[in-house]
């Protein structure tokens, strides 16, 4: 493996406020592992899945961290306030951009052999036949699980680690130093990360799948070792030690970034030695007897998925000898138990359906259970039954994607909870989803309802019906509503006496002003209320049936 030599250094000042990849935990010193020819191909064949880049989906589950209150923000570094009720948006958002990224596998930008190389002889771009199945989302309130360092996964896998032996788990927490995640082996089935960035996931998915860092000999042929060791005092030697600046100069290091003034707009000095002198005001500008800088050129700026690099979030590449290696792990008897699917076609329905763990603290006139972090769910339907296994109640199948189903009283005396919910008692909820190739699968949770407090000053409204008319109706009511959320929807009315009549039912995916016309010919004469539900939060009018 050709070793390429130059130079740079990581301007901490734009690389930590770069949402992506800055640094690894895992040590470059791993012994690499060789798949024996004997394990391989016990689920696919590793050569047929590469060549028609057939999609292997691996099952994830993202684990979030909060203080012992629940209290915070799901960012680990604190930059963002994302709130435990966005944990599985969230969480969706995480594994759709890290497939976003597999999806536009871009080339490898230096290639074997460096400099030179004939035209003919580039590999392009690389189809990347691997993708992530979000089996899980678990919001964890533990203070002590909060401060403890990303650089631990293993103790994050063992003591909080779900379905450990089928399903990988990525933990997103601080780690304390300068690495920005780190897998728990090579190959392993964990991975801690601190940002939410496509290329940290995948990155530490990578050593999770077998990938070492192509800048070391990661066993890969066609992975450039991408390094450098520079004379940063120009003295005609490596050898020197700024223990207050750049350290030894012995050290290979990366470029970050192409710091030439076509592509990079920022400082371009250097204080080499730490004596708070700036040494160097151009790093692209370098005088003799000192040597070019390395990175004010392409050619020392490595792409790959497993460097380290600022195009890493935008652009990273995955060659085909990583692809190759990573299918070969996967093929064996114990990671072929990590695959949810292997489809041409169809992305695989994925059900997740989750309480969180403050939903029975809140006073929020609602009990809600989230859907939102399933994936490919054109359809869905969510059933619920009581202890005894009868049928309670379910809401049919739905268009896609699942979000929230709540539970609330009724507006009426004696103002019962709907849908037949009692508090104290214990109820099953199973939520089907369905792809559009028609495929189904579901997922049960079983729960303690133990009933809806209401503070009438929480939450704020963010509903609101700004015209219901006629009033007197005959055989059609229009309904004028804004809303400032997006939520399920139901439209009822309630008679004096008898069941609840519901009218109209949809997933509302943008804030916004609405109107509904609704076809009232077959209901009776009579005074109603006229409901208005968006997940759980109630408004009623009394309106007239003549």
């Amino acid at each position: 493996m050709l070793c390429c030599t130059f130079f740079s250094t990581c301007f901490q000042s734009y690389a930590q406020n770069w949402e992506g990849l800055r640094d690894c935990g895992m040590p470059d010193s791993l012994s690499v592992y060789h798949v024996p020819e004997s394990e391989l191909n016990h689920c696919f064949n590793v050569d047929s899945i590469q060549q028609q880049c057939t999609k292997v989906w691996l099952r994830v589950n993202v684990h979030f961290f909060l203080d012992d209150d629940c209290e915070g923000t799901l960012d680990p570094l604190g930059v963002e306030n994302i709130p435990i009720e966005d944990a599985y948006e969230t969480a969706e958002d995480i594994i759709k951009r890290a497939n976003e990224a597999l999806d536009n596998n871009y080339k490898q930008w230096v290639q074997i052999p460096l400099w030179g190389f004939a035209p003919e002889d580039e590999k392009p771009e690389q189809c990347v036949p691997i993708r992530y199945a979000l089996s899980g989302v678990y919001v964890w309130c533990n203070t002590t699980a909060k401060n403890t360092t990303g650089g631990a996964p293993y103790w994050f896998q063992s003591n909080f680690g779900q379905y450990t032996d089928t399903e990988y788990n990525a933990f997103f927490v601080e780690w304390i130093g300068d690495a920005t995640g780190q897998a728990n082996g090579q190959p392993g089935n964990a991975f801690t990360a601190e940002n939410f960035g496509a290329s940290v996931f995948n990155h530490e998915m990578g050593h999770v799948l077998d990938l070492g860092h192509s800048f070391n000999d990661d066993m890969v042929d066609d992975t450039p070792q991408v390094g450098f060791r520079y004379d940063y005092n120009c003295d005609g030697d490596k050898i020197d030690n700024f223990s207050l600046g750049i350290g030894w100069e012995g050290e290979w290091r990366q470029c970050w970034d192409n710091l030439s003034r076509d592509f990079y707009n920022g400082n371009r000095y250097l204080d080499y030695d730490g004596d708070g002198a700036i040494d160097y005001p151009d790093l692209c500008d370098m005088a003799a007897p000192c040597l070019f800088y390395p990175c004010c050129s392409w050619d020392y700026v490595d792409n790959n998925i497993m460097a380290y690099s600022r195009y890493n979030e935008c652009c990273a590449a995955y060659t085909e000898g990583q692809i190759t290696r990573i299918l070969e792990n996967l093929s064996t008897d114990t990671y072929c138990k990590y695959i949810e699917e292997i489809t041409s076609d169809c992305p695989p329905p994925m059900a997740n359906i989750h309480i969180l763990p403050t939903e029975a603290d809140k006073d929020d006139c609602s009990y809600c259970l989230n859907l939102s972090a399933s994936m490919h769910d054109e359809y869905y339907k969510v059933d619920f039954f009581k202890s005894n296994g009868d049928p309670l109640y379910t809401t049919g199948w739905l268009s896609g994607p699942a979000n929230r189903f709540c539970i609330s009283k009724s507006i009426r005396p004696p103002y019962n909870y709907n849908y037949g919910f009692q508090a104290g008692q214990s109820y099953t909820a199973k939520l089907t989803v369905e792809n559009y190739c028609g495929d189904k699968t579901e997922e049960e949770i079983t729960f303690l309802f133990e009933g809806v407090g209401c503070d009438p000053e929480y939450p704020e409204q963010q509903v609101a019906i700004t015209n219901l008319y006629p009033n007197p109706f005959t055989n059609a009511l229009q309904v004028d509503y804004e809303t400032q959320k997006a939520g399920h929807l139901n439209l009822w009315l309630a008679p004096a006496s008898g069941p609840d009549i519901l009218m109209h039912s949809e997933y509302i995916t943008t804030p916004g002003s609405y109107q509904k016309s609704l076809s009232t010919s077959s209901i009776a004469s009579g005074v109603y209320y006229f409901i208005l539900e968006l997940d759980g939060e109630l408004i009623a009018e009394t309106i007239l049936k003549i």
